[in-house]
């Protein structure tokens, strides 16, 4: 099962990285100059809010109650 949730949490940084960098790539070099950014820093950027992605929590083990509204 370790296996399987390193690959899931692999590919899902990978992805947002991806997304990330695609992201900032689009903006012109005065817009990431607006931001505080050049454009050799999108890499890191990129590696940094892939970085925070977690491992997946499992959810089936966990009780999932409904929020009932009393009147």
């Amino acid at each position: 099962m370790q296996l399987l949730s390193f690959v899931d949490i692999t590919l899902r940084r990978w992805q947002r990285y991806g997304e990330v960098r695609r992201e900032l790539a689009t903006y012109t070099d005065r817009e990431l100059d607006d931001m505080g950014l050049r454009r050799s820093d999108i890499p890191q950027i990129a590696r940094e809010a892939a970085a925070l992605i977690m491992p997946a929590t499992d959810t089936a083990a966990q009780p999932q109650f409904a929020k009932v509204a009393h009147s």
